[in-house]
């Protein structure tokens, strides 16, 4: 099951592949601008510290970390024993920053956090509305739920299909048309779609060769690319934000 290989995908990745996640964003150098863009995005979607986040399938811990040394009170919830072991070990000088090994559709917490975050995460889970459920409840009333999801193509391309039959883990789609669904269906309300920012932040910088490339580059042509991705594309690819009801 899959589930079986989330909990074990840490023991498996081994050592170094632990410190890599530990150091992330700036393990990645080639995904370092896009991974800041993304929870850059995340940051400017969240209440004010110091209000209490719970990062829901959080790995080993570096989106936490961000969260709790710009000011908030941040609990880390994954799977992975591994993992959680590793995130407290390598951030246990934060004292805002707490992490907790448990499946992330059966957290036991009620009425507890400002906001609730899937940062690149709840398109690895069995059940996308079990977890949103236990999202739900974890949310004081009018508390805030982001995901940061891949969209169209995810499932399909070479590095999920490795993941999968490697690891034995679940990598879906997660498009906002489809979220927004299964968002709808928890109860949450007031649902916000936002251009995914990683894909923006490639449009906007990324400098690319040959002739085509030199057509991308140019500043118009970046220009009406993010327009689109802000507008029409951002139903396959996006940040998708909600509250629950006061």
């Amino acid at each position: 099951m899959a589930k079986q290989g989330e909990r074990e995908y840490f023991k498996k990745i081994g050592k170094d592949g632990v410190i890599f996640t530990l150091h992330k964003p700036f393990s990645d150098p080639i995904n370092v601008g896009s991974l800041l863009h993304d929870i850059a995005a995340v940051f400017s979607l969240l209440p004010h510290p110091p209000a209490k986040i719970i990062d829901l399938g959080c790995g080993s811990g570096w989106t936490s970390s961000f969260y709790a040394k710009a000011g908030y009170d941040v609990t880390g919830i994954d799977i992975s024993p591994d993992a959680i072991r590793a995130a407290k070990k390598h951030f246990s000088d934060i004292t805002n920053l707490k992490f907790e090994t448990k499946d992330y559709d059966e957290i036991s917490h009620h009425d507890e956090f400002d906001a609730a975050i899937f940062f690149d995460s709840l398109h690895h889970a069995e059940s996308e509305v079990a977890a949103l459920l236990a999202a739900y409840r974890a949310l004081k009333p009018g508390g805030l739920l982001i995901a940061c999801e891949p969209g169209v193509g995810h499932s399909k391309s070479p590095s999920s299909i490795e993941a999968v039959a490697k690891y034995g883990v679940n990598e879906k789609d997660m498009p906002p048309k489809l979220l927004r669904s299964f968002i709808a269906e928890v109860g949450f309300s007031s649902i916000k779609t936002y251009a995914y920012p990683a894909i923006t932040h490639r449009a906007l910088y990324k400098q690319r060769s040959g002739p085509v490339g030199r057509i991308r580059n140019n500043s118009v042509v970046r220009g009406l690319t993010a327009g689109y991705l802000a507008t029409f594309a951002k139903r396959n690819h996006g940040i998708v934000i909600a509250r629950k009801p006061e």
